[in-house]
């Protein structure tokens, strides 16, 4: 794949928006740098089966980013499971370990967004880096048309070597077009949408409980998978949402019964 006369790179969520994005930009004739995808190993099945049919449909690459961990750390999980159960977090100021593992991610304390984004921004400075690349290079992200509140107040993380740019946004691409202009071209995702609005870790707090609810009914073995997680927090660090993952499912299983 050349990259001598293109800076679009493409941030690859995976959902329907960003895989719109990705697929109007080779219709419309734009070259593309890169197309990059951060795996936080939290993804649905579902998804990397969608990544290898948007490689073999498109004929490029998908650079896949994983999270780093400290050499010296030795254990069985992966990356995003240290993370979230055995990491030693620090006060700022004195440096003194205040509690293991950052525990479930909420709106206030998005680690898992920091680590995605500083992950981007370390691939995005590399590539400026590489020959017949041209700084600053444009990162492409998915927001759609109707999105535009995702932009109000955030930072725009733009530099010398990196600019951002929202190509559904300039184009009048809706969330429902975008998903509807997949469908057209084949990409299903295994029938996600039509159970979650979004497609993204299948373990995020941030998620409606509707979702959830629908999550256990219908994906019982990431349910479990989630019980686990849990189960490596102490009693008193699982808050998930308003209670915990356990409570939840006890609640699901009552109104099942009802």
């Amino acid at each position: 794949m050349t990259m001598k006369q293109s800076s679009n790179v493409v941030s690859l969520s995976g959902g329907k928006d960003s895989t719109a994005m990705l697929l109007m930009l080779l219709e419309r004739g734009e070259s593309v740098a890169d197309v990059v995808f951060f795996d936080t190993g939290w993804e649905f099945p579902a998804m990397y089966e969608h990544l290898e049919k948007l490689e073999a449909f498109t004929g490029l690459k998908i650079t896949r980013l994983h999270p780093r961990m400290p050499v010296d750390v030795e254990t069985d999980k992966s990356p995003f499971d240290w993370l979230f159960s055995e990491v030693p977090v620090r006060r700022r100021g004195n440096g003194e370990i205040h509690m293991i593992g950052r525990l479930w991610p909420n709106a206030a304390v998005r680690w898992c967004t920091g680590r995605k984004r500083d992950a981007l921004n370390a691939h995005h400075l590399a590539l400026t880096h590489r020959q017949n690349i041209t700084p600053p290079l444009r990162q492409c992200i998915g927001f759609a048309a109707d999105e535009r509140h995702r932009l109000d107040g955030s930072i725009q993380r733009n530099s010398a070597y990196c600019v951002q740019r929202y190509p559904l946004m300039e184009w009048g691409i809706t969330e429902a077009d975008a998903l509807n202009y997949c469908y057209r071209r084949g990409f299903t995702w295994g029938g996600l949408y039509h159970f979650f609005s979004r497609v993204s870790c299948f373990c995020c707090p941030l998620q409606p409980l509707d979702e959830l609810r629908t999550l256990r009914r219908h994906f019982p073995d990431l349910w479990r998978r989630m019980l686990v997680m849990e189960s490596w927090l102490p009693e008193n660090k699982r808050r998930f949402k308003d209670s915990s993952v356990s409570a939840l499912d006890a609640r699901f299983a009552a109104e099942e019964d009802v």
